[in-house]
This record gives C-alpha cells, structure tokens and sequence, in this order.
C-alpha cells in the first residue's frame, strides 16, 4: 500500500463536469482511491469539450486523473443495487447534484449513512439544501455574478463589468469541498463510534468565503469607517514594455524602492505629505512612463535591485517554461493513453514522510467496470448480463467475457 496520507480510503465520485471531479481527484492525489461514475448514456459534459486527442480532452483528462472508471445506469434498479454497494464500502462519497436528485439513482444522504454509519457524504450544491434559490441550476458565471466578483472585475474608466476567464467559482468551491471532506475524516477518527456525517458544500457560500477578505474589505465594516485608506484592488495594472508586460505592486514595494528603481528617488522626497508625486495613482502613472521605454528584462532587473516585488506577463504557452517551475518540477510532462505526451501540474503539497501520488493516466469511460464489479462479489456472467442489459458499460468488451 501506499504510504501516500490518503492511502487506503476509497471515495465514490458520482459528481459531473468541476466541481465534484477536482474535488475527488485532489483526495486521489493524496493517495486516496477514486472511482468515478458515470453513466454510459450519458457520460460527463467534460468528456467532449474542448481539444482533444485520441478520443480524450484536456479537459476532462485534467479533472480525472488517477481516478478508476465504473460506467452504470443509476436509473435502473440494477445500476442502483452497485451504486448502493459501493457506497456501503467508502469512506467518502461526493456527489454534485440539485438537492435531492442523488435520492433517484439510490443514493439518498440519510439512508447511506444509515448503512454506511462512517461514511462521509460530501454535498456540492449551487447554493445550498434550503432557501428560495436552492433548487435553481447553477453554473460558475452566475455564482460569480451573485458572489460579488463581477463587479470587483468592473473597469474603473468604463464601468464595465467582467467576468473572471476560468472557472474560479467551480475550483474555489472544489478547494472548500476537499477542506471539508478533510476536515470530517479527522472527525471521524476522534469519534470513539468512527461515525462520518453529511457535509454540505455551497458554491455561493464558498465563494463568498473565498471573496471576503480583501474583495470585501470596504463591505465588511457596517456603517462609517474612523479611517479609509489604500484598497489595493484599485492599483491593479499591468505595465507594457518595449517587448512585453510586466506587473508590479507599488505601494508594496517599498515605494521608495519604487521610486529608486525607476531612477527617481526625488518622487519620494516628502512622501506621502510634501512629495512632488500626490498619490498613487499619479506614482503609477509615471512608473508605466518609465517603464514603457525598458524592456521586461531591464524593468525587472531595475526593481529587483531595489527589493521591489515584480513579475513578468507570462504567456499561457511558457507558463511551465518558468524558471522557479522548472527548478521544482512543478509541471510535468507524461506520455499517456490515449492522449499521448501531455503536461500537469504536480499536486500543489510537498509532504515530508508522506508524499503526495503523483498520477497520470485519466480513464477510458468503463474502464474499470468489470474490476470494481468483481471486487464487490460480481461473477463474470453477471457482469456479461449487467453489460447485455445496458446496466453497465466497459471499455473493452471482452473485459466483461
């Protein structure tokens, strides 16, 4: 086994699309053992968005690795005796669905930790199990929009409002779902009975957590502040150069350091009182100046002499080309069926005496059908039956032979 910090616990996946899936691969990444369900009529939305090769696509490859694949109806009684049966013998089960839908493919919270006492049900919901909102559909953009993050996007020059380019509301979420999943083995294990529990997840809860403490620094005060002072979200800037981008923090500098690298230790004299700069925002206005006529390596340079946090605009295509993420491996680059040579960022933890799995392959949809079956008691002629019946679906049909 494994000496990974998950190693041994079993996790049902039966989630779809983000959610769900980055929450139960980041629990495989720490060794834990995931099975993924999908149904064969109707298999994940990733599984046929965005690029592909060989009949798999980044998308769903990056949300699933390390997982086993077990493709069953759950609308058919058959699907649900597995299902049931899988759940019996996990330790976590994460599920994505509107309230009470999971009840329908045999899955219902109350009735699995009736059997499963120590099992830990994770509920990713859109906005919760209760509320005038609780039963609407829910997709990252509107939790973005509700949460207060379009409007943080807003331009200050034109007003116009922006979505975030990625699915930050669905990965935040999956981050929370992970924390609490973590947090309710750990329960488990103090619990004298190893009982688990029913944990519920909000996307909008999530990310109004997520959001809250800088995003909603200015809201977080009810009524009049005694003082006002920076809110560093209206000094966000991006500084073109001779031959690229560059952002840079000035009022976290230090500002003199800003000052001095741009060869102007004069734009400090009397700072912020009597200085012959007024605020920061006009700082910034001749910082971009300055920089403007340096290329990136110059400005960098000039900023790092003087301590001065900085960075280049990194374009998506070199991102793993940077040198701190080539000094800790932190993408890795894997030849993988059927995809071919692929690239992934390692797990974002470092563990001592227990390291993190570092996966690769993502599964074929079924693949693993007949394995998981048998393992829970399933002969082969039943299996072939499950299969011929449109139960189950297997990657290779002679898996099921």
């Amino acid at each position: 086994m494994s000496d990974a910090p998950l190693a041994g616990l079993r996790v049902l996946d039966i989630s779809s699309v983000i959610s769900g899936p980055l929450t139960a691969m980041l629990l495989g990444d720490m060794g834990a053992d995931v099975i993924k369900v999908e149904n064969p009529a109707a298999p994940d939305f990733t599984r046929t968005t965005g690029n592909s090769r060989g009949g798999m696509t980044a998308f769903y490859y990056n949300l699933n690795r390390g997982k086993r694949s077990l493709a069953v109806d759950g609308r058919q009684p058959k699907g649900q005796d597995i299902l049931r049966a899988l759940a019996d013998q996990s330790d976590v089960l994460i599920e994505n669905m509107r309230p009470g839908k999971a009840a329908r493919i045999g899955l219902d919270p109350d009735e699995c930790l009736a059997r499963n006492p120590s099992l830990v049900y994770a509920s990713i919901t859109g906005y919760g199990s209760t509320g005038p909102a609780a039963g609407e559909p829910v997709y990252d953009y509107v939790i973005q929009a509700v949460s207060g993050m379009v409007d943080l996007q807003r331009d200050a020059a034109t007003g116009s409002a922006d979505l975030t380019r990625h699915f930050l509301a669905d990965k935040v979420t999956s981050h929370a779902a992970c924390e609490a999943v973590l947090a309710a083995l750990f329960a488990r294990e103090r619990n004298p009975q190893r009982r688990g529990q029913h944990v519920e997840i909000s996307m909008h809860e999530a990310n109004l957590a997520f959001l809250w403490p800088d995003g909603m620094m200015k809201q977080t005060i009810v009524g009049q502040a005694d003082v006002e002072t920076v809110y560093p979200g209206d000094y966000y800037r991006v500084y073109p150069t001779t031959d690229g981008e560059i952002v840079v923090m000035p009022f976290m500098g230090p500002v003199e350091g800003v000052c001095r690298a741009m060869g102007h230790p004069e734009w400090f004299d009397g700072w912020p009182d009597d200085s012959v700069v007024p605020d920061m925002h006009t700082l910034q206005d001749l910082v971009a100046a300055e920089v403007a006529t340096m290329s990136s390596a110059d400005a960098l340079a000039a900023f790092a002499g003087h301590d001065v946090p900085a960075g280049p605009v990194v374009a998506l295509d070199k991102v793993h080309e940077h040198p701190q993420a080539v000094h800790r491996k932190s993408v890795l680059e894997h030849d993988v069926e059927p995809l071919g040579r692929v690239r992934n960022p390692r797990p974002p933890w470092r563990f001592d005496t227990t390291p993190e799995v570092v996966h690769s392959q993502a599964a074929a949809m079924g693949a693993h059908t007949a394995e998981i079956l048998s393992e829970l008691g399933y002969d082969q002629s039943t299996i072939t039956a499950l299969r011929e019946a449109a139960v189950i679906a297997v990657a290779d049909e002679n898996l099921a032979r």
